[in-house]
């Protein structure tokens, strides 16, 4: 069965309560820089100060929509914001976040990051209904789910848990109260910190509590809600999941400096670089890593093969990524202009090319193509993660599968594509073993069991 991806994963998601404190709006700003390149196209900031919920939101990066007088007027104790990128149809304003519901019961905002199995479904039993939809977003079903549930708001979330299916993260915030809810596949990541003046963040990544001064971290649990409030918090459904968390966070999504499982980031990829040296069996003058995300298996890479490592390639930091562009066109043109090889490091060398990982394998192409033309003899093409086979179900920014060159070519046909001299890949083996926690390695092949909630 072809699988046709809606993307929804590259967005990230933050939320702090900060008891007698006025400046939660700008704390979230902070938090959200730090997880911006999970989502550069739209962002949005929602507070509260106990009597009403304050609101801004717009299409473009936090500098471009948030300036001084902007965070001045979102007032409160708490916050909730969003960052996100755009989808191909995407009808941009109307599914900007957070999402703000004037219900009977008392208003509340939401954002959420992930997607939903059974959306297509909750949306065409809504809409019969007699609900409104204003765009295509999953955090507006889930808004339409909670308003028109019974009972008090937590009873609400919880019977919306129970009628929704897929990986997602989501945080909703009342005048007063803020709740916060991980699926029980726990593939979509959330955190939780303990904050010093006794207030508490959760945001998408670990990374976002670098700004603040933190007691205590920990991630929010697969199938877990917790209550947020000025007196502290209170966790229920935990514990009822042990949850598989997206191996591609390591991969590509996360922030170096971020956590998975009692590892950063960082370890993870340096030790995908060392376990990939492992197997090399050609030898070469130089390892270049592609910036920014293989640039640490490229250093463990090069250490433990005793090769000098080499910042062959330069990136142009004012260019977003172009894995999580929409269009092949956005794509090509942001390649052309975001990644450019130094002649002077690799002309007359023969050279270890270290990637995280090939999708489409447009930049694996134009790579190997830089680099021959800046002089390099030999280009040695190594990933640190295998080779990706599928689609994902889970709302992970992927093309349809018949597109991904895993499931199209073997390893010596897409050598010969990219025009590299050899071509390796770390196992599916290798990759597991290095992981400090069970992960869901689905897009590698790897099949695990669906979750409702």
């Amino acid at each position: 069965m072809e699988r046709k991806i809606i993307v929804q994963n590259a967005s990230g998601i933050a939320g702090i309560v900060i008891p007698e404190n006025e400046s939660a709006s700008s704390q979230i700003y902070y938090m959200l820089h730090c997880i911006q390149h999970r989502g550069p196209d739209a962002c949005g900031i929602a507070s509260a100060n106990g009597e009403r919920i304050f609101n801004e939101k717009g299409l473009g990066m936090l500098s471009e929509i948030f300036k001084p007088d902007h965070l001045e007027e979102l007032k409160g104790f708490q916050a909730i914001g969003q960052v996100r990128m755009k989808t191909p149809d995407d009808r941009q304003e109307e599914n900007l976040q957070p999402v703000n519901v004037r219900a009977h019961q008392g208003p509340f905002s939401l954002v959420c990051s992930g997607m939903l199995l059974n959306n297509a479904k909750l949306r065409s039993e809504m809409m019969e209904s007699g609900l409104i939809f204003q765009g295509t977003s999953d955090a507006e079903i889930l808004a339409h789910l909670i308003q028109n549930s019974e009972g008090r708001l937590i009873e609400r979330i919880e019977q919306t848990v129970g009628r929704i299916q897929g990986s997602i993260t989501f945080l909703v915030m009342t005048k007063n109260t803020m709740y916060a809810y991980r699926s029980l596949d726990g593939i979509r990541s959330l955190y939780l910190a303990k904050l010093t003046d006794g207030g508490y963040a959760f945001c998408s990544e670990s990374a976002g509590f670098g700004l603040l001064e933190c007691e205590e971290i920990r991630e929010v649990r697969p199938g877990e809600l917790i209550i947020l409030g000025k007196e502290g918090y209170e966790s229920r459904r935990a514990g009822i999941s042990a949850g598989r968390p997206c191996a591609m966070e390591t991969v590509y999504y996360s922030r170096a400096d971020s956590d998975f499982g009692n590892l950063s980031v960082y370890e993870i990829r340096k030790r995908a670089g060392e376990k990939l040296a492992e197997r090399e069996d050609i030898d070469a003058d130089i390892v270049i890593g592609v910036p920014d995300t293989a640039t640490s298996a490229a250093a463990g890479f090069a250490e433990k093969l005793k090769k000098p490592y080499e910042m062959g390639i330069i990136k142009n930091r004012y260019i977003g990524s172009t894995f999580v562009r929409p269009t092949k066109a956005q794509r090509d043109a942001g390649m052309r202009v975001r990644l450019n090889a130094v002649s002077s490091v690799v002309k007359g060398k023969s050279v270890y090319l270290v990637d995280d990982s090939i999708q489409k394998g447009d930049t694996a192409r134009r790579l190997c193509q830089l680099l021959r033309e800046a002089g390099a003899k030999e280009v040695h093409l190594r990933i640190a993660s295998p080779i990706i086979t599928s689609s994902c179900f889970h709302g992970t920014e992927f093309i349809d599968e018949k597109d991904l060159c895993g499931s199209s070519y073997s390893e010596q046909e897409m050598c010969q594509l990219f025009q590299a001299d050899s071509l390796r890949f770390l196992s599916v083996e290798d990759f597991e073993e290095l992981l400090p926690t069970k992960a869901c390695l689905e897009c590698f092949g790897r099949k695990q069991r669906r979750f409702r909630g």
